[in-house]
């Protein structure tokens, strides 16, 4: 049902769209050419997903980069039509427009067009330069548990490696993290977006091989992993990185990495048995891929927990939406002695935009000495 229910809204805003470009555009061919575009576009990214096993991996990349893209701009395009056929609407029965709006309808109309088009193109670029520009983020991560060797983390989520990010951005991803001199990387899963073919065809797994860290690179699942071949992607990943799946890792004499399998297993283990004989006088650091019952890490003696797979939203205004879903959606939050950072990750799902959101990957270096301050700085950027 809630299938149908979102599908029905997106039909009916293209069609809405349809109606209300046909209006304002003059009678001939580029009245023919919205109508065809419009169609395209409203199919293309359901054929690219549906089909994306069946056609040349290229066609498929453009699919589902024009298709997403597509789908973002309807969430601005849709609501800036609408506002202004209610003004018109006020205005018919409520005159207070300057004669310019009313005396000659067919220009006004075809200005508003192409006013409505040159917004949302704005706004895209504005999103496509927060993508590829991440942030480098500090959490002000403090225990005061005795280790003795420091190393630094820098963690990661969320590349959703496949169709749509490719070769050029993994290069990006895996030189923003190599620049930081990490000793241990932690990566929250959703490596890979659904199908592993386009990982298999470009060799993505060969770049990802190229993340340095002197103490190993851990990861765990997310629901992405499970969406396509699920006994591939995971035995990708166990070849590439420590993979932890319900399962411990101990990098160094005083830290535990606590790596959770993605909850879409429903058999996945009780956090309190997969740490079941952990010494917790040491550091225990939790990966768990979705940010829900952040409370199961309290209470099972976590210090530092770090999730993803919300992109914080990724697009204005469905980040706000995901601060209603989530107890913690985006950012730094302490429960108890357990501190935690939900990041928004440096991939994206569908199309290349950050719009009220950034991408970025989170950097600790300096966390062993417990803040004493009230006034506790959330995150530092740099």
């Amino acid at each position: 049902m809630f299938f149908i229910l979102i599908l029905a809204a997106y039909l009916g805003a293209n069609i809405y769209l349809l109606f209300r470009g046909l209006h304002s555009l003059p009678h001939g061919v580029f009245r023919i050419v919205f109508s065809i575009a419009i169609c395209v576009l409203a199919v293309i990214f359901f054929v690219g997903m549906f089909f994306e096993n069946k056609f040349p991996i290229g066609v498929v990349s453009v699919m589902q980069h024009v298709g997403g893209t597509w789908l973002c701009s309807l969430l601005y395009s849709v609501p800036i039509v609408l506002i202004i056929d209610i003004v018109r609407l006020i205005n018919r029965f409520f005159p207070f427009l300057p004669d310019f709006f009313t005396v000659n309808p067919q220009t006004t109309s075809l200005y508003v067009f192409f006013s409505v088009v040159g917004t949302v193109a704005v706004i895209f670029v504005v999103g496509v330069i927060r993508f590829n520009n991440p942030s480098v983020v500090n959490p002000d991560f403090k225990t005061d548990k005795r280790i003795n060797e420091v190393p630094k983390i820098v963690v990661a989520s969320d590349l959703h490696l496949g169709y749509t990010t490719g070769n050029n951005k993994l290069d990006d991803f895996v030189e923003l993290i190599n620049s930081q001199n990490p000793d241990i990387v932690l990566l929250c899963g959703d490596i890979f977006d659904r199908s592993v073919r386009p990982v298999e065809s470009k060799n993505m797994l060969a770049k990802l091989k190229e993340i340095k860290a002197s103490k190993g690179v851990y990861a765990v699942p997310g629901n992405h992993e499970y969406y396509g071949n699920k006994e591939k992607a995971l035995r990708y990943l166990s070849e590439t990185f420590v993979l932890l799946r319900d399962s411990v890792a101990q990098p160094t004499e005083d830290i535990y990495i606590v790596g959770r399998d993605d909850r879409t297993n429903g058999n996945r283990k009780p956090l309190k048995e997969i740490m079941r004989g952990i010494d917790h006088n040491k550091l225990i650091i939790l990966l768990d891929h979705q940010p829900q019952h952040l409370e199961e890490a309290q209470k099972a003696g976590v210090d530092f927990q770090f999730s993803g797979h919300t992109h914080d939203g990724q697009i204005f205004p469905i980040n706000l939406i995901a601060r209603k879903v989530y107890e913690k959606s985006y950012g730094y939050l302490q429960k108890g002695d357990t501190q935690y950072y939900i990041t928004s990750g440096l991939g994206l799902w569908g199309a290349h935009l950050r719009i009220g959101t950034r991408s970025e990957i989170v950097v600790l270096d300096n966390y062993t000495q417990k803040y004493v301050s009230s006034e506790r700085p959330d995150v530092q950027r740099r």
